[in-house]
């Protein structure tokens, strides 16, 4: 009776299809359903198959990189050697009783309950084969997040051993004094020594509770939260408020008169709150919502609720939320219904057998001597049949019954064997996208990379010096480097320097800098250069000889350079002023020509008379005047006709995209364009914003909508069109 009753709490088995392996679940809650059935609220656990073979690997890499450790405990080097006195048979079976834990909660009928089981977080203190020994008992280690597929370390270790124990001082002996200042250690707040009265400094207590009052009175914000007279009172009675008289009773040496004028400041009162009134009502209710879907694990609050708020500000907010009248409110509401819901159902035994391979008597079915693919036996009293329906495998009822509850095999079958063979012998695979190929050797992927990709391979690694990520260019601003030099001691540069991925608190940094430059700008030190000397000078002080400068690393002067004969490409002339002397275009050619618009010859493939200058449409390049001789004699040829690099039939070329061969003609490719900037067009540049530049540079046959005002003309909208 006590075995088939299950409560909130408990870890059970859970049956989704008579094929697989059971689920393991922890009950979260039971609720009654109107018409009259049972689901229960669980929380999941996923085994090893569940996730996939990165993660699992990276599992195993955490585990072994935690028995790596330098500092190991004798419980950690005693679990180890457990581990290797394990047989082969009970490494398998061990990795059957490793689960995962998720946050993810799901409503599963409760009928579908198959059974208890036993799951705990491993700690040091508990030996490996502790959890063999046990039935339906399983351990887990880590965190997985099904949503987006990644795994955590659990934050619920027990801390034993030499890592975790304070070091405590050696006792002093008798007569030794203390070298340790004292100062340094620790920062009085308080001291009793004092010449006031109890009664005094209730006195002073109740002024500092008054300006407060009085101080929420004047602030907008603090107004509109407390309207009341009484909540402004009773919100400058906080903690924060003592606390703050008592630390600037300290620091004027328990002056009062001092200590009270230093409460009321050029600018007004002095306002003290504390998170209680720092949170917004919003931020309250996604609070409790947090805590109750989170409990207290505080991280998580902050990492999916409340990110702008720090770990500190969510504890303290906690524990003054607790000495509230809605926490108890609350915790009523809880108990009124925990009384009303469920606290245990009775399920009983599931007697439906799925599909068997037993005789029509129920005598031992031998089916072509196929033995047990788990334990090789040849007689059972229940045949299951297990795996893909060609294979016509199967499994007696011992080994059926350990693969429903432990998700496995009591003996690796021939397919685990092999995929544990194939992960162990993994072939180099080649790192280029493009390439793939896979090497049994790793010479041969060496000579590989070497030959085809050009590409050298580190030591000890398979994957070539490649880029994995894109590359990305980080441009600082001028203040940020103020900050690397005014915040030094926040930032710790040779620290960050040393550990290039740990976070840097950038918050603090922003306000420290913001203090330092409302003080003033400090002076900072400017980098002088140092002028090391030569390439040369520097080889002669390292002890190389003083040979002189051979004849063939000599400079020939430019005037003895050798003159070809002609230019094919000669450069345009320039003027006295150094600009080129080039025609500037009429008026009614100014405009440039949109992409929609352009020769059609360019969208499609040219025809054979296009090609060969036949009819073809007018040139598109302009003849400029007196930059270069006609060598070629252009103005011998007729009007209309396309000046081709080509004699005769297009050249083709060939170019390799991804991999393949993909040929292209010359003729197809639209011709190369030389864009001489000239003032005008630099004045245009500069009215373009930056937003607007950049936009053009991504996308360049975009049009620019550009308003040019011209003298004696109406202002007009004027294209721009990036060829």
């Amino acid at each position: 009776m006590a075995a088939n009753m299950y409560r909130v709490g408990d870890y059970v088995y859970f049956e989704t299809s008579s094929t697989t392996p059971y689920q393991i679940r922890r009950i979260e809650e039971l609720i009654k359903t109107p018409n009259g059935n049972v689901e229960a609220k669980v929380m999941c656990f996923y085994r090893r198959k569940d996730i996939s073979s990165s993660l699992v690997l990276m599992a195993d890499k955490h585990q072994s990189l935690a028995e790596t450790l330098d500092e190991k405990s004798a419980l950690d080097e005693e679990q180890e050697q457990e581990v290797e006195l394990l047989s082969e048979r009970d490494r398998h079976q061990l990795k059957h009783r490793e689960l995962f834990l998720s946050r993810q909660v799901e409503t599963l009928p409760a009928t579908h309950i198959r059974g208890k089981c036993t799951v705990t977080l491993l700690n040091e203190t508990e030996s490996m084969a502790s959890y063999l020994n046990k039935e339906d008992c399983f351990f887990y280690t880590l965190v997985f997040d099904p949503h987006q597929k990644t795994l955590l370390a659990d934050k619920g270790e027990i801390r034993v051993g030499s890592r975790y124990q304070a070091e405590i001082t050696p006792i002093l002996k008798e007569g030794e004094e203390d070298g340790r200042r004292l100062e340094d250690l620790e920062t009085i707040v308080y001291t009793p020594h004092h010449n006031l009265s109890d009664r005094q400094i209730d006195q002073f207590l109740i002024i500092c509770r008054s300006i407060g009052t009085f101080a929420r009175a004047l602030d907008c914000s603090s107004s509109v939260k407390q309207p009341s007279l009484h909540m402004s009172a009773a919100a400058a009675s906080r903690d924060i408020t003592l606390f703050h008289a008592m630390d600037i009773l300290h620091q004027h040496n328990y002056d009062i008169a001092s200590a009270i004028s230093s409460l009321v400041t050029s600018k007004g009162p002095i306002l003290c709150r504390d998170e209680m009134e720092e949170w917004s009502a919003s931020e309250a209710n996604l609070f409790e919502e947090a805590l109750e879907k989170y409990g207290k694990d505080f991280i998580d609050i902050r990492q999916d609720f409340l990110p702008w708020k720090s770990l500190k500000n969510i504890v303290d907010y906690y524990y003054m939320w607790k000495t509230t009248d809605r926490h108890v409110q609350q915790k009523r509401v809880k108990a009124v219904e925990a009384e009303s819901k469920l606290k245990q159902v009775y399920i009983p035994n599931y007697n439906n057998k799925p599909t068997t391979l037993n005789g029509p008597n129920g005598e031992n079915l031998v089916s072509g001597g196929r033995p047990c693919e788990s334990c090789y036996t040849l007689s059972s009293h229940q045949w299951y049949a297990w795996g893909p329906p060609h294979l016509q495998c199967r499994l007696c009822q011992p080994c059926w019954s350990f693969w429903k509850r432990y998700g496995g095999l009591k003996y690796p079958s021939k397919l685990e064997r092999l995929t544990a063979h194939m992960a162990a012998h993994r072939p180099h695979r080649c790192g280029f996208s493009s390439c793939g190929k896979e090497f049994k050797l790793k010479a041969h992927l060496v000579r590989h990379c070497a030959s085809v990709h050009d590409s050298a391979i580190r030591v000890g690694s398979p994957r070539p010096i490649i880029k994995t990520r894109v590359a990305f260019y980080l441009c600082t601003t001028p203040l940020t480097r103020l900050a690397r030099r005014v915040c030094a001691h926040l930032l710790q540069p040779h620290h960050a320097a040393r550990n290039p991925f740990k976070a840097i608190n950038v918050v603090a940094v922003k306000q420290e800098c913001q203090t330092k430059l409302l003080e003033g700008l400090p002076k900072i030190p400017i980098a002088k250069s140092r002028n090391r000397g030569s390439i040369l000078d520097i080889s002669h002080r390292l002890g190389a000889p003083n040979i002189p400068i051979p004849e063939w690393l000599i400079a020939m002067p430019k005037n003895k350079l050798p003159q070809p004969e002609r230019l094919a490409f000669p450069p345009p002339p320039r003027g006295k002023d150094g600009q080129l002397l080039i025609p500037w275009p009429h008026k009614e050619e100014s405009r440039s020509v949109g992409i929609n618009s352009v020769l059609p010859t360019i969208l499609r493939k040219r025809g054979y008379e296009q090609q060969n200058g036949v009819d073809g449409p007018a040139a598109k390049h302009r003849a400029v005047v007196g930059s270069s001789p006609d060598l070629y004699k252009m103005a011998d040829l007729p009007q209309g006709t396309i000046i081709t690099r080509l004699n005769g039939r297009a050249k083709m070329t060939t170019i390799r995209f991804g991999g393949r061969k993909q040929t292209i003609s010359l003729v197809d490719a639209p011709d190369d364009v030389y864009f001489i900037a000239t003032p005008a067009t630099r004045k245009l540049r500069r009215q373009l914003g930056l937003n607007e530049v950049r936009r053009a540079a991504r996308r360049p046959s975009r049009k620019l909508y550009v308003k040019l005002p011209q003298y004696g003309i109406p202002s007009y909208r004027q294209v721009i069109t990036q060829e």
